[in-house]
């Protein structure tokens, strides 16, 4: 009987030190914007791939409809902007939904209607985001 009881202790503990880890690494992740970013699978979409690069940087704007564009190709070192016009609260997030892990740089978080977000894409590769809000609204930023 003691040896059953040990063992079940032994395992609550096991899955307590487990879920404080986690829970200790989601804050970190979300709570720096250092990490280096890393390639990333294309998400698939059906619009054209648009530039829009500028020489002070990129812009995206957020509308009711979704992400405009909804796939952006700059150069490395740009600056991508993302403008809320969908009249409500939104977010700029990586993927996947809901974990935003692909690349914590992008979990930008909640922007209200008419504020801006944005990032410095430092390394090559493709990086899907979405609306954390409504995840129906996702884009892709090429960085070439």
């Amino acid at each position: 009987m003691n040896k059953i009881l040990i063992a079940a202790v032994g395992i609550i503990v096991i899955i307590g030190g487990v879920f404080l880890l986690s829970s200790n690494a989601n804050k970190n992740s979300t709570s720096t914007q250092t990490i280096v970013p890393t390639q990333t699978e294309t998400q698939a979409t059906t619009s054209p791939t648009i530039q829009e690069d500028t020489a002070s940087g990129a812009a995206v704007t957020l509308a009711s409809n979704g992400f405009n564009p909804t796939t952006l190709t700059v150069k490395v070192g740009t600056k991508v902007a993302w403008t809320n016009k969908s009249g409500e609260n939104a977010t700029v997030n990586s993927t996947p939904h809901p974990t935003h892990t692909a690349y914590p740089p992008l979990n930008l978080g909640s922007f209200a209607d008419g504020a801006s977000v944005s990032l410095v894409f430092d390394k090559t590769g493709s990086y899907g985001y979405h609306n954390h809000l409504n995840a129906s609204q996702t884009g892709t930023v090429i960085v070439e």
